[in-house]
């Protein structure tokens, strides 16, 4: 085997390892079973989240869907959540987690909210080999008259996300994809301070809009980029004004014929 030959096979194999890695972390998404005396309006909720880890996962819940991402390790599993009532997804307080389960630690990274659209995230590292059982309850009180039902409302996330990728296969065709970290930031659009009373409607107007602002990745034949994605979205009229990604990092490829735009 010539030499030329020998780097071009170990940029290939190289090629494939780094992106194996970049691309690694896996997602399951489950409904939990229902518990007994299951009531999407009641005014509190408990969830027995029961989950296998190895090494690093992240558990993300919102409505009546739950995320098991892992980090690093074997592929995270669950071994039989129970929810009595979806996570509601207009308003609660007092959210907490009680490990009952598990030989390392799971904490709380992140409360559910309005500016996480209503998704709380917990973390979980068994950094001692072999994986492990975790379980752990979830509790909340509801607040407000509405039901607490993940159906039908404007996925605002979801249609910003719908927006980018149909912009995105537009500009780089067949063969080519992009995918979605699951969850993503939100902020309000504020009008500047200062501005006289002959601006009230246009106002109105910025005030029920939000930016979406997310991350992702995108591959085709030849090519795998990380990337950055935002949206602007009228949430009075639960419509997608504007949405645009841009790649952020480093490009990885395997041959120069086609690039993504």
């Amino acid at each position: 085997m010539s030499r030329n030959t020998f780097s071009f096979h170990f940029l290939v194999a190289a090629a494939v390892v780094t992106a194996g890695t970049a691309f690694g972390q896996v997602d399951i998404q489950l409904r939990p079973r229902q518990l007994p005396g299951w009531n999407a309006g009641a005014r509190e909720g408990r969830c027995e989240i029961r989950v296998w880890v190895d090494n690093r996962a992240e558990v993300r819940m919102r409505g009546d869907t739950i995320f098991v991402r892992t980090l690093e390790g074997s592929k995270g599993r669950d071994e039989g959540s129970e929810c009595s009532q979806p996570l509601p997804v207009n308003s609660l307080r007092d959210f907490q987690i009680r490990q009952t389960a598990g030989r390392s630690r799971v904490s709380l990274a992140q409360e559910p909210g309005r500016m996480n659209n209503y998704t709380a995230m917990i973390s979980i590292e068994d950094r001692q080999g072999g994986g492990d059982n975790y379980a752990f309850e979830v509790t909340w009180r509801s607040e407000g008259d509405a039901v607490n039902a993940p159906a039908p409302f404007f996925d605002d996330v979801r249609a910003c996300q719908d927006m980018v990728r149909q912009r995105f296969l537009s500009q780089n065709g067949r063969g080519s994809y992009i995918d979605f970290e699951n969850f993503a930031d939100r902020q309000g659009q504020n009008q500047n301070p200062g501005q006289g009373r002959g601006q009230g409607r246009n106002r109105n107007r910025n005030q029920s809009q939000e930016t979406i602002q997310g991350r992702g990745s995108a591959r085709s034949w030849s090519e795998s980029r990380d990337l950055t994605y935002s949206c602007v979205v009228n949430t009075q009229q639960g419509q997608v004004v504007a949405g645009d990604y841009h790649f952020s990092g480093g490009s990885l490829r395997t041959n120069d014929r086609t690039r993504l735009k």
